[in-house]
């Protein structure tokens, strides 16, 4: 619901009611990391996210690269069998690693190393234009199918009126109370050296037996 409702066919709608600039509602290479990026950033802060998904975009970037290094589609569900030790779910993961292109590997297909990348550039971009005093273009990331860095752009076309507000938004953004709360705290613990804290931690529990639950 957060990933695919909330940002891909939020931002389809949304693009499609820009009638002054339609190219927002189609989607195209260009777009793709960012939308990619905000719909697993939607996982994420709207607590959807959980580590098992989390380490499979991860291995799926792993086994990209493995594969453009020459691996075959064997090797690569091997290896996704060897993280998940389900059988089912490592073919589904090298299916996606080899669809279009040749199984003996050199030429995977690459989309899935998007939701990594676009993953970083959305949350760095939210946090920055936070801890910029500019957290109002947030909404705007929203109008349509775009790029992070087209947000500039659509500013100065919003201020001449040619550039909707998106009807469409998920509940973090609707109501950004806990999104800029978390911000605020995330952006104060970022300041804080944690070294010496965790070598105390470290000290503490070096002789407790590990909590089985």
């Amino acid at each position: 619901m957060h990933h695919e409702a909330y940002i891909h066919c939020a931002t389809s709608l949304n693009g499609r009611a820009q009638t002054d600039l339609p190219i927002l509602a189609a989607g195209h290479p260009g777009t793709t990391r960012t939308q990619e990026g905000l719909a697993v950033f939607a996982e994420i802060i709207s607590g959807s996210m959980e580590l098992d998904r989390m380490r499979r975009l991860a291995d799926r970037v792993f086994a990209i690269q493995m594969a453009i290094e020459g691996a075959d589609f064997l090797q690569v569900y091997r290896y996704f069998l060897e993280q998940t030790a389900n059988p089912d779910q490592a073919f589904e993961n090298a299916r996606r690693v080899f669809r279009g292109g040749v199984i003996t590997g050199g030429a995977p297909f690459t989309k899935d190393v998007v939701y990594l990348f676009g993953l970083l550039q959305v949350s760095i971009g939210i946090r920055s234009a936070f801890a910029a005093g500019r957290s109002d273009v947030l909404r705007l990331l929203f109008c349509g199918k775009l790029d992070a860095l087209d947000i500039p752009a659509l500013c100065e076309l919003y201020a001449m009126g040619l550039l909707r507000a998106p009807r469409y938004l998920p509940p973090w953004i609707s109501d950004p109370r806990y999104l800029l709360a978390l911000f605020t705290y995330s952006t104060f613990m970022n300041q804080i050296e944690i070294g010496q804290g965790v070598e105390v931690i470290q000290q503490l529990l070096a002789n407790a037996p590990v909590v089985q639950v």
